[in-house]
């Protein structure tokens, strides 16, 4: 009797753990599908059949694993897709926790999960949390260029969390010649011009907001209408810009003056929010104003 609850004792994790689904690829190209029990970075501990009670144990220098996405993944997905940001954020933590088991071998869905949980509290703005797991975050599995370069800009995002202006400058200069894909220049842009206005270099900020707006408006949408609005809160603090309206109308107006110039640009983008940027919506009534001054 001993020996049996010892037996019972030794089979009851691995029965009550999450399989991974997976693809096991040879290196005579022979491919069979899998259930992965475990996995470290040097094997996999795996079943033949969902139900089947053998393992086998197989290294990885000698075999490829290619993972199936889970169904928990999936649907986090979906949510983050239609940007229910705070509903995806859970339901990648649920895939990263179950899944973790396989969190050692590149390409696995457990990692790629916490990279989306980190990428759903960034979007939201919760910056402190975003950072919370980045600090504990193993990203050695990650397969894709694009989200390992999005790990590397996350430093940037602590500099705006601790509103560290001169540090967030300095960052996002190193940036300023490398090549990156669009979503990402929009967001050093974006960072940089806040790193600009924060230090009073209002016409430089400009600039670098304009950049985050156009490098890539159709996908990133939620950080390009915060450029726009970061751009009219320039527009309407820029002393230039503040004497200008003072004078719109008066003897005294300057049509080519500089803060005209700004006003004629801050029409311009009330137009280009209508249009594209606003997305449905709607831009605060304190701004509309601005369309007035449109040459």
């Amino acid at each position: 009797m001993k020996l049996l609850i010892l037996f019972i004792a030794s089979i009851a994790p691995l029965s009550a753990q999450t399989l991974a689904e997976a693809m096991i690829v040879k290196k005579d190209g022979d491919a069979d599908k899998i259930w992965v029990e475990k996995a470290s970075a040097t094997d996999v501990r795996y079943r033949e059949s969902e139900k089947s009670l053998n393992r086998k144990v197989v290294s990885l220098r000698t075999v490829s694993i290619l993972f199936f996405a889970p169904a928990e993944y999936t649907t986090a997905l979906d949510l983050f897709e239609n940007r229910d940001y705070k509903g995806a954020q859970e339901a990648f933590k649920t895939a990263r926790e179950k899944y973790k088991g396989t969190q050692d071998v590149p390409g696995n869905y457990s990692v790629l999960s916490g990279f989306y949980q980190m990428e759903c509290a960034r979007k939201q703005g919760n910056f402190e949390e975003m950072e919370t797991i980045f600090s504990k975050f193993v990203s050695n599995t990650l397969t894709l260029k694009a989200h390992k370069t999005q790990l590397e800009i996350y430093p940037l995002y602590n500099a705006v969390r601790g509103q560290d202006w001169p540090r967030l400058k300095i960052l996002c200069e190193e940036w300023a010649e490398k090549k990156v894909p669009g979503s990402i220049r929009t967001q050093i842009e974006y960072c940089y011009g806040m790193a600009l206005e924060g230090l009073g270099q209002l016409e430089e900020s400009l600039i670098a907001y304009n950049k985050a707006i156009v490098a890539d408006y159709a996908a990133s949408e939620i950080i390009t209408r915060k450029a726009a609005l970061a751009c009219f809160g320039i527009y309407e603090k820029h002393p230039d810009a503040v004497l200008a309206q003072k004078l719109h109308g008066t003897p005294d107006e300057n049509p080519n003056s500089a803060g005209a110039t700004l006003l004629a640009e801050a029409a311009a983008l009330v137009d280009m929010w209508d249009i594209a940027l606003g997305r449905g919506e709607t831009l605060p009534s304190k701004f509309k104003s601005f369309k007035k001054f449109k040459k």
